[in-house]
């Protein structure tokens, strides 16, 4: 038995042919493991979470005579359009085994969420309001 030498290969077995070969660490790209994040299961929610909110500021702002209640109605709107726009663009963009169809849909709600919504309709309460 000689052992082992310093600086060359360990031995190899019987049948170095069939030893596995080398496969080096596969590095994933952050799409890859953010997508766990948003399931169609968190993307529902988030909608319905967005949705409630943008529900319940309008119904705030509406049956409140006072402008600090209307204050708060905003608020609650504007919460509302945000977690409905992240998720609608963030799913767009991270869902890659969706349809690149239903992507696109998911995109372009978001950005129209955010610009009629979110944008314009405070414009008008500002413009108007005051």
């Amino acid at each position: 038995m000689d052992g082992i030498k310093m600086g060359q290969p360990p031995q190899q077995g019987p049948y170095p042919m069939y030893q596995p070969a080398y496969q080096p660490p596969v590095h994933r790209p952050m799409s890859e493991s953010m997508k766990g994040m948003f399931s169609n299961t968190i993307l529902a929610l988030g909608i319905g979470l967005g949705l409630v909110l943008l529900w319940i500021g309008a119904l705030i702002w509406g049956f409140t005579d006072t402008t600090d209640g209307q204050n708060v109605g905003m608020l609650i709107r504007s919460l509302g359009v945000l977690v409905l726009t992240a998720v609608l663009l963030i799913g767009g963009v991270l869902r890659d085994d969706l349809e690149k169809s239903m992507r696109w849909a998911l995109i372009v709600a978001g950005t129209i969420v955010l610009v009629v919504i979110g944008f314009w309709s405070m414009f008008w309460w500002v413009t108007f309001h005051f």
